[in-house]
């Protein structure tokens, strides 16, 4: 199956801000961010523009968003 990844930050910056991947079916988000290298901790995961946890289970043509969160004071 094919998704879409969205990518902000310094992860746009190495990985390219969009990128289309193929995936085992039952791939989770974590899997996937894990696969990437990216912290599903220290960012807001949005699927299709709802927020999921690392937990959830993509589905084919899913647009994964990965925020980063941001610290300040």
């Amino acid at each position: 199956m094919r998704v879409k990844i969205v990518l902000y930050g310094e992860h746009a910056l190495k990985h390219g801000p969009r990128l289309e991947l193929d995936v085992e079916e039952g791939t989770t988000v974590g899997e996937l961010l894990k696969k990437l290298g990216i912290s599903a901790e220290e960012h807001h995961i949005l699927v299709n523009e709802r927020k999921v946890g690392k937990d959830y289970s993509l589905r084919d043509g899913d647009v994964l968003k990965v925020l980063p969160v941001v610290y300040g004071g």
